[in-house]
């Protein structure tokens, strides 16, 4: 013991001091870029919209419908994404109705890497289906672009009832296999 090493120079040793830290500097690196990549490769568009809707984070989101949303994300559900728009009314979006989300610019973001789950999987005819008791007005539009506004009467498995604005007070049956968005009043 207390003996030194007579092949290895006093210098030598922190040489390799030096060495075994820059070695583990780099294997710390190249773990955080293999972790960034495996989040880059499993990302979705839900989870991305996760971290977006933590961050409140202001965005144009671009639908099949060829609406532009500018909100804030605010909410993801099982398979829609809640907007506040700056007046406070909220557009809730399909998930595989939007085509583009485009942060605000001068807002720099990674890109997509989010595989986090939403925190609810309630579905967005099954949140339509709870506001249909209380009657409130809502404005639909469908994946081709065609808007149903009224008073929000029924929602069935695949069918929404809606009774139009106006005087007849007809009703609309709107497929909801075809609802891109939904803007839901108080």
């Amino acid at each position: 013991m207390g003996e030194s090493d007579p092949l290895i120079a006093p210098g030598d040793y922190i040489e390799l001091l030096d060495e075994g830290r820059a070695t583990d500097v780099a294997a710390a690196r190249a773990r955080e870029r293999g972790l960034r990549r495996v989040a880059e490769e499993t990302a979705e568009l839900a989870g991305t919209l996760v971290d977006l809707a933590e961050q409140r984070a202001p965005v144009a989101v671009g639908t099949l419908a060829g609406r532009r949303h500018h909100a804030a994300v605010v909410g993801v559900g099982g398979d829609y994404c809640v907007l506040r728009t700056g007046s406070g009314a909220e557009i809730h979006v399909r998930l595989d109705a939007i085509t583009t989300v485009r942060p605000q610019p001068g807002d720099r973001q990674d890109v997509a890497s989010g595989a986090r789950r939403p925190v609810t999987d309630r579905l967005l005819t099954e949140v339509l289906g709870r506001l249909a008791g209380e009657r409130r007005r809502v404005t639909l539009v469908t994946r081709t672009g065609e808007v149903v506004a009224g008073e929000l009467r029924a929602v069935g498995t695949d069918v929404i009832s809606v009774r139009l604005d106006g005087a007849g007070g007809d009703t609309c049956y709107v497929a909801a296999a075809t609802l891109s968005e939904a803007l839901v009043e108080d």
